[in-house]
């Protein structure tokens, strides 16, 4: 049986859950470009399309004229939950609704002249939707019930290319994220044997709050068979702030309602520091035909940055506190290969994401594990001019089942399994 605290004090500490959704390898979006994502995501060196202002802003000089892309994903993730003892214990499973989400994408480029280019773009690189069925019965309900994180990002780049072989980008990010947490409060019931009962909802919700980031890409071209490049994303901080609201769920006990009451914080304003982790990408693009591009990349997030997550609250600065994460730096490894034939180009590709989270952060919230992705991808030329090109792609993404090892630190022990599906197109229009 898991330890329980004082009520006031266990809510208190649930607040410290409040922004940590936005953590986490598996929750930063990586599905920018649908042309990019059928090679699983490798295109920091060969992208030829709006979508350069996401992968690599080096690469928009070397694109034509005007350039816009509309695109998107839809993403269907899947995640149950089996325990271990002594909490939840042996046999008992749980699931998370399924949930479609759809982040969008909008990039455009302009040639200002022959060496100059100018991007701009609109996505969504992290997000979460967390949602645990049955929430009244579901165990780890006094963790999560349900969580959100909506993030929003918005770039405007600069790219210079020095003759045919070198080009590089400056851009500058303005991203703003927004969360929401439901949770429950509980407590023994006296004189029940040890019986937990739900004595209080929690639910915190922030408004959009915003950060300043920037990133930069460069490109080397050195013949016509290879291009090597390499991308850096700075680190980006919002402070997320919002209500925290406590709605007392009367037990029938009057001992306990009584000393939940009188324990019970107020409704007031909450804040947190979210860290959205710099990142470095190197990449290598080899033409063995004219018509052929095989990719690498590498790409490298500096989770490290989530060493801890402070907490502050408006009216009982006494239950401030500092919750340690320890979170580690993670690569990804991504793969790809594109065919370009007369009527259609199709694309296939790999990738490995390695975790950040350590055993006793992975929560109900976020299940961090590897995760291995297979991706396809078509590519059509529209109008009679061709001046329209539709990229679809299927991603299969397959998560390692992720074990807290028992030292979960709110004593939520056992196994996860999740798999993703991601689905996406991107239409693109030049003049």
């Amino acid at each position: 049986m898991r330890s329980v605290k004082a009520p006031w004090c266990a809510v208190a500490a649930g607040l410290a859950l409040f922004p940590v959704c936005a953590r986490g390898a598996g929750y930063s979006i990586y599905e920018q470009g649908a042309a990019v994502l059928g090679m699983a995501g490798a295109g920091v060196a060969s992208v030829s399309d709006p979508s350069a202002v996401f992968f690599n802003p080096a690469a928009m000089s070397r694109l034509d004229g005007t350039q816009l892309l509309v695109g998107g994903t839809l993403l269907n993730p899947v995640t149950s939950f089996a325990g271990v003892a002594p909490y939840p214990g042996y046999g008992v499973t749980e699931e998370m609704e399924r949930q479609s989400f759809f982040p969008p994408t909008i990039y455009a480029t302009h040639h200002l002249s022959h060496e100059l280019a100018l991007g701009a773009g609109f996505d969504s690189p992290y997000g979460l939707g967390v949602k645990w069925k049955n929430p009244d019965q579901f165990t780890g309900r006094y963790i999560v019930t349900e969580a959100n994180l909506h993030n929003l990002s918005t770039n405007l780049s600069l790219s210079y290319a020095r003759g045919p072989k070198w080009s590089g980008g400056l851009g500058l990010d303005l991203v703003f994220a927004k969360v929401d947490l439901h949770r429950r409060e509980q407590a023994v019931l006296p004189g029940g044997g040890g019986v937990l009962v739900d004595v209080a909802r929690v639910d915190l919700n922030a408004d959009y709050k915003s950060g300043w980031g920037w990133n930069a890409g460069l490109s080397f071209a050195p013949d016509s068979d290879w291009t090597l490049a390499a991308t850096f994303r700075s680190l980006v901080v919002t402070k997320p702030s919002g209500d925290a609201t406590f709605t007392q769920m009367p037990t029938g006990n009057a001992v306990l309602d009584a000393a939940v009451a009188a324990s019970l914080p107020p409704n007031q304003g909450v804040s947190s520091v979210i860290r959205f982790p710099a990142t470095w990408s190197g990449a290598a693009a080899y033409r063995p035909r004219p018509n052929w591009t095989i990719e690498a990349d590498a790409n490298f997030f500096q989770w490290s940055v989530f060493k801890d997550l402070p907490i502050y609250l408006d009216q009982t600065p006494s239950a401030n506190q500092t919750l340690v994460e320890n979170y580690k730096d993670s690569w990804q490894f991504r793969f790809g290969t594109e065919n370009r034939l007369p009527r259609f180009t199709w694309r296939f590709g790999y990738y490995y994401d390695q975790q950040a989270a350590p055993d006793e952060s992975v929560t109900p919230i976020l299940p961090d594990a590897n995760r291995n992705g297979l991706s396809a991808g078509l590519g059509f030329a529209l109008g009679a001019k061709k001046q329209m090109t539709l990229d679809l792609y299927e991603l299969a993404v397959f998560v390692d089942t992720r074990s807290t090892n028992g030292v979960e630190r709110d004593g939520y022990n056992g196994e996860y399994k999740s798999y993703v599906n991601a689905a996406g197109f991107g239409l693109t229009y030049r003049w």
